[in-house]
């Protein structure tokens, strides 16, 4: 039906997103009235056969309530499909849709009218509704279609039972008889419908096109704003980036040296060393080896990229990477006295990853159950498979994390309130979680893990690779 849903015809403006959606509520809501106006024509031809005496045509009227009850069950499974199309198709085709329902209505209710008295009812009046319906959901163009089509069936209706064409059905007992063939009554009601009909569709047309032109003014304001928020945040992020990269080497470059140098003094390159100044110096060189880890905390965030990390994606053997990170971070750990303990599997999948970061995430884990364990604690590192890929678990027996931060432990910058001191950023959680998810993975938190209310469980997984060894090394 060409132009019946404003996809073949021009365009009065580029519909606002939002249309397509919209469209397609009403479109339910139109449905659903027709149920219930196919129940109340029925109701009420009984009833008024049963309890007024009035001699509707039964068995006409009750066909039509069959026909309109079949082809709304054809619209209402039409409808659900249009559910399915994409946001592109849902606007053209579901004016179409829209168009169809009310020509069908339109010719529905023309029949139901010849049935109930013709140009004598005052359910002619009902053709509003469609009109109505017709121009909230139709463009101005086909909202002015189904107002022709409307006087043109109503004044073919009335004309027709004038002429003689059509049997009229006259209702008893409301109107005087004979008066479907009074010229002016006739001419008058048709004048008065013609009218009508015309000024409510200029009516809510311009209503309706003014509703959408504000719509369409405040989708398009928002998008701009979201535009210069979107250049703003980018602008922030390559300032903060840049920061950090010029910062961090200007930073991370003299501790280096200072720590060289205290590690020379420490090996006894420059002369013998006192147990006491030792002692000051290794805590010193501690302090100093601290920040470093904190500025490379800081270049990580920097640096960290999606598109780099895929790139350095390759098979890897999970037990190797886990053996690496536990010997990294086993000095640390002896320091504080804490046993780590290292499970891994007889056999576990190979994954792709990039072995870096993987380990960087691995040793994140491990030195934050490091730091937060206590002295003579122990801390277990488990890998074994699951789901087909991998499951990394790391165990601390810690004071656990509180409920209240549970939901924002994976942020960045984060750090759990504690009465003592923890040195750090609160970027190793964070920045661990950036790599598992770029992984393809996911990584979670369980605290409390024991009994009595104490440590934690860091774990996640990573899909894995088709082959497998029998070492544990994956």
């Amino acid at each position: 039906m060409p132009g019946a849903a404003g996809e073949d015809s021009v365009p009065e403006k580029a519909p606002a997103p939002s249309e397509g959606p919209e469209l397609l509520e009403w479109l339910r809501r139109y449905v659903r009235l027709r149920w219930l106006a196919d129940v109340v024509l029925l109701a009420g031809t009984l009833a008024g056969r049963l309890i007024l005496g009035q001699a509707f045509p039964l068995y006409p009227l009750c066909a039509l309530t069959v026909v309109i009850a079949l082809y709304n069950l054809m619209f209402s499974l039409w409808e659900r499909r249009l559910t399915a199309l994409p946001p592109t198709l849902l606007l053209g085709r579901g004016r179409r849709f829209a168009f169809a329902q009310v020509i069908a209505d339109l010719c529905a209710l023309t029949l139901v009218l010849h049935y109930l008295g013709g140009v004598e009812t005052p359910f002619f009046l009902f053709y509003l509704f469609h009109v109505g319906f017709g121009s909230i959901m139709l463009s101005r163009q086909d909202a002015y279609k189904v107002a022709a089509l409307a006087i043109g069936l109503f004044g073919l209706l009335v004309v027709a039972e004038f002429l003689g064409w059509l049997p009229h059905v006259h209702l008893a007992g409301f109107v005087p008889a004979g008066l479907y063939r009074e010229r002016a009554y006739v001419a008058a009601v048709l004048a008065s419908f013609a009218l009508t009909i015309l000024v409510s569709t200029a009516g809510v047309t311009a209503i309706v096109g003014e509703l959408r032109r504000q719509w369409e003014e405040q989708a398009q304001a928002r998008e701009r704003e979201i535009e210069a928020a979107g250049r703003r945040l980018a602008e922030l992020d390559r300032m903060r980036d840049f920061f950090l990269m010029l910062a961090s080497h200007d930073l991370k470059t003299p501790l280096a040296v200072v720590s060289n140098y205290l590690q020379t003094i420490l090996d006894g390159f420059v002369g013998e060393v006192s147990e006491r100044q030792r002692r000051w110096m290794e805590r010193a060189n501690a302090r100093v080896l601290e920040l470093i880890r904190l500025i490379d905390d800081f270049l990580d965030v920097a640096q960290l990229d999606l598109e780099r990390i895929r790139d350095e994606m390759e098979e890897v053997a999970p037990g190797d990477v886990v053996k690496r990170s536990v010997e990294e971070v086993r000095p640390r750990a002896e320091e504080r006295e804490i046993t780590l303990r290292v499970e891994l599997a007889s056999r576990l999948p190979r994954v792709r990853a990039a072995p870096r970061r993987l380990q960087q995430v691995v040793t994140n884990l491990l030195d934050n159950a490091i730091k937060f364990s206590p002295r003579y604690g122990e801390v277990v590192i488990r890998v074994h498979p699951q789901d087909g890929g991998v499951q990394v678990e790391v165990i601390d027996g810690g004071p656990g994390i509180p409920a209240l931060y549970m939901p924002h432990i994976f942020e960045d910058y984060f750090r759990v309130r504690r009465k003592e001191f923890v040195p750090g950023a609160g970027l190793g959680l964070s920045t661990a979680r950036k790599i598992v998810e770029c992984h393809g993975g996911e990584i979670q938190v369980e605290s409390p893990y024991f009994a009595d209310g104490k440590g934690s469980r860091f774990y996640f997984t990573l899909p894995g690779c088709v082959s497998e060894s029998d070492d544990g090394n994956g």
